[in-house]
């Protein structure tokens, strides 16, 4: 589409105080309801804009005429309109992000919610000794099942080692057999 033909269509449209978008919008509109009259110059000043973009993107070699391509990208646009009206009153103000969050006194939030929930209980029930983890753990030395209890409280290697009065290659070996296949496998 050449300049001449985008200028002629928005004179089409947007002579005689957009007589022609509005009556293209209006149906739309109506169907919609409830909109009120400041509310209709907003819908109207969304579909010049999209009057606007719908002329540049038009290709005029596809068998859709101007009126169906336009009329589909306004149907679209008022549509999230209405969708990101809506959103606020769908999805409350959250003012707590998560259950992390740090309260007033310095305490986090999920230290002060109550709950007597078992992860291990719920999953396994009462009886944890053939759990995979389990076996695992009891395949492991005495030591290295100090070390695997002290990695899973988040304690650096240092620590460990200080800790448990291991040297590096102490600790090395035992790590290395914490991790070898023979053991992990049956958690796989």
């Amino acid at each position: 589409m050449n300049s001449t033909e985008k200028q002629l269509i928005l004179d089409e449209y947007c002579s005689d105080e957009l007589k022609k978008l509005k009556q293209l919008c209006n149906p739309m509109l109506i169907k919609i309801g409830g909109i009120s009259n400041s509310d209709y110059d907003d819908f109207y000043d969304i579909a010049l804009e999209t009057l606007a973009d719908s002329i540049v993107k038009y290709d005029n070699s596809k068998s859709c005429h101007f009126k169906t391509f336009l009329k589909g990208n306004i149907e679209r646009r008022f549509k999230n309109e209405l969708r990101d009206r809506n959103r606020d009153k769908r999805i409350p103000l959250k003012q707590i992000e998560s259950i992390d969050y740090v309260c007033e006194d310095g305490t986090l939030l999920c230290e002060l919610i109550p709950s007597d929930f078992d992860v291990y209980r719920e999953a396994f029930g009462e009886d944890l000794s053939d759990t995979k983890i389990n076996i695992y753990l009891n395949k492991l030395s005495f030591l290295q099942r100090r070390i695997v209890n002290m990695l899973s409280d988040g304690h650096t290697s240092s620590e460990i080692k200080a800790a448990l009065n291991l040297n590096a290659r102490a600790y090395s070996d035992n790590l290395s057999a914490i991790q070898a296949y023979e053991n992990i496998k049956i958690l796989l």
